[in-house]
């Protein structure tokens, strides 16, 4: 995953949005402390917040991550868990760890959607 982006809520508070890619997916995360640079990788999942509406999804044609409101951090996710144990999701090469749990009956390999209130880097 590379940044591919950074606007500054604010600079001297650390707080911005970082666009992330890996070259065919692209999300936007909320870091804070931010001291990322353009082009710098990141190796890390990213953080889901507040993840709400989740159900397993069976069409591989809409993976990906969307914006829910046009203003806002808020996120729609269909992606495939790829570590169940450790709630790891994955779209594309972006790794995404959901800090909730995950829905009773959902496995490693299965497809998931869901939103989220955010989506951080730490």
């Amino acid at each position: 995953m590379i940044v591919k982006n950074i606007k500054w809520i604010s600079k001297a508070s650390e707080e911005a949005e970082v666009e992330i890619s890996d070259g065919e997916f692209t999300c936007v995360a909320f870091s804070y402390p931010c001291s990322l640079n353009i082009g710098d990788e990141v190796s890390e999942p990213l953080h889901i917040f507040s993840m709400k509406n989740a159900m397993r999804c069976k069409d591989l044609a809409k993976v990906g991550i969307w914006n829910i409101q046009e203003q806002g951090l808020s996120r729609k996710i269909i992606g495939k868990v790829s570590n169940a144990s450790e709630q790891i999701v994955t779209v594309g090469e972006i790794a995404m760890i959901i800090d909730d749990y995950l829905p009773g009956g959902i496995m490693t390999g299965d497809l998931i959607e869901f939103e989220c209130a955010r989506i951080d880097l730490w």
